[in-house]
């Protein structure tokens, strides 16, 4: 094991409704909404001019609804056509804890036709990359991330691992321990019910799936309707999750690979791709790579190698340098992965309670082995890369406690999956457990297809979805454009 090897991820009218607006139970199920309305007035901090911004206090614990409260920021993209309004559409931006009225404010081009008709609403999860609920300067800093060979390595990464979380966590014991996406599908329904909606109408971002998929577990009589965009799977079990992900990894690479052969923007033009990626990560598995000068002593072991190949291989005009970098590892350095050589980037403390939480992670190191070998059976070329990360849970939840469940029998409405190719799989296994949906099939590479990308075939089905309640029909594909 060789660690530390990290670099730190850096990554309005207020509203205020105190406890008495709370009902004595906020159990799953029941209604745990606020009654007073948002007062909405003009965004400040660079928000776009056409967003109205608002405050919303919920309770840090929805099981002790009279206690302690946080205030979340939300952000309303006001309906701009002059037809009958469709009602509100809330918008999840995804992360976990990404936060929604910056990347709605980005994004509002895309969501002009939507808006003829409907609202769209947002907020800034709790615990997220706002800052607002947890300090940044003691959550930014999250796990150390490392490869453990052997049961006495990884006792000691926990032991690291525990201390570097503590300084998150004792900022604010009690919000640390509330980031849980079925926390946040309770916020999201105190939103729904302050807005005077009577369901749900919802859009999911990347991990807004999570908490989509909460939600409808939790309150499937008040789901409308529900769009789930490059979403990861929490409706089967986490392993079965990782192997939905790291087929999509592998057939992702495999496009990769094919481009590369008959491609001139690519430098390993004519040569057996797969086999060099996959001699470079063992090199740097035995004798770890030096990066770029500005990395100083930092190396770079396969691990990382295939961490950071993953932030390049998700859209296709990156091809050109991931197949530079590739060419730079094979003659020894890692510095066209790290050009700037600042090392990994690490999940806030905070972030990854949320994904911890709902049920990410590993209990124990045998759990971790047989995670890693069952991980090398499916990917050759990205396996161990998610196994690590998910490591870092392990020093401080005894238990996931929200942990991924089925969706089936729950008399939900259905629902609409968005998922590029190789991601269909796995967004396809959410939708199939609920009778009716469908998902439509990107033809290319691309997370996040509606906000992130703006593909208008994504757009038209899912405004049409949200807006009329019309499903496009079963085996329905959108052309891939250039990313």
């Amino acid at each position: 094991m060789k660690w530390p090897r990290s670099a730190v991820l850096v990554l309005p009218v207020l509203l205020t409704v105190g406890a008495a607006g709370y009902p004595a139970s906020a159990t799953a199920g029941a209604s745990a909404a606020p009654v007073s309305k948002p007062a909405w007035t003009a965004c400040e901090g660079g928000v776009s001019p056409e967003m109205q911004c608002a405050k919303l206090e919920v309770p840090v614990d929805w099981d002790a609804p009279t206690g302690k409260t946080i205030t979340l920021s939300l952000a309303r993209a006001p309906k701009a056509g002059s037809g009958k309004s469709a009602g509100t559409v809330i918008f999840h931006p995804g992360g976990p804890g990404a936060a929604g009225i910056p990347v709605v404010s980005r994004a509002l081009a895309n969501f002009a036709d939507l808006r003829k008709h409907m609202d769209v609403v947002t907020w800034n999860p709790r615990g997220g990359q706002s800052g607002e609920h947890l300090p940044m300067e003691s959550c930014a800093r999250g796990p150390v991330v490392a490869t453990p060979d052997d049961r006495r390595e990884y006792e000691e990464l926990l032991k690291v691992n525990s201390a570097g979380i503590a300084a998150c966590r004792n900022a604010d014991p009690q919000v640390f321990d509330n980031l849980d996406s079925a926390t946040q599908a309770r916020d999201m329904d105190a939103i729904r019910a302050a807005l005077g909606e009577e369901k749900l109408t919802y859009l999911g971002n990347s991990y807004g799936g999570v908490v989509g998929a909460t939600y409808a577990r939790m309150f499937p009589k008040r789901v409308r309707a529900m769009a789930l965009d490059s979403v990861p799977n929490h409706v089967v079990p986490v392993a079965a999750s990782e192997r939905l992900q790291y087929q999509a990894l592998e057939r992702i690479f495999d496009r990769f690979a094919k481009w590369c052969t008959r491609s001139a923007d690519c430098v390993l033009s004519g040569k057996n791709v797969e086999k060099i990626w996959q001699d470079v990560v063992r090199r740097a598995d035995r004798d770890p790579l030096p990066g770029a000068q500005a990395a100083g002593d930092r190396r770079y072991d396969g691990v990382d190698l295939k961490v950071l190949a993953y932030s390049l291989i998700l859209r296709e005009r990156s091809w050109p340098a991931l197949a530079a970098a590739v060419q730079k590892a094979a003659d020894g350095s890692a510095s066209g992965f790290d050009p700037q050589g600042r090392g990994l980037m690490e999940q806030a403390g905070a972030l990854l309670a949320v994904r911890c939480a709902d049920g990410y992670r590993y209990n124990t190191h045998r759990a971790y082995r047989t995670a890693v070998r069952r991980a090398a059976k499916v990917s050759p070329n990205f396996a161990g890369m998610r196994e690590v990360a998910y490591l870092a849970c392990s020093p401080w939840a005894a238990e996931a406690v929200n942990p991924p469940a089925s969706l089936r029998g729950r008399d939900l409405p259905p629902m609409l999956g968005i998922s590029p190719a190789d991601e269909f799989a796995s967004v396809d296994a959410i939708t199939g457990q609920v009778p009716g949906s469908v998902t439509v099939r990107y033809e290319g590479v691309g997370h996040g297809l509606y906000v992130n990308h703006g593909d208008p075939c994504t757009i038209v089905h899912v405004n049409r979805y949200l807006i009329e309640g019309r499903l496009p029909a079963a085996g329905t594909a959108c052309p891939a454009r250039p990313a």
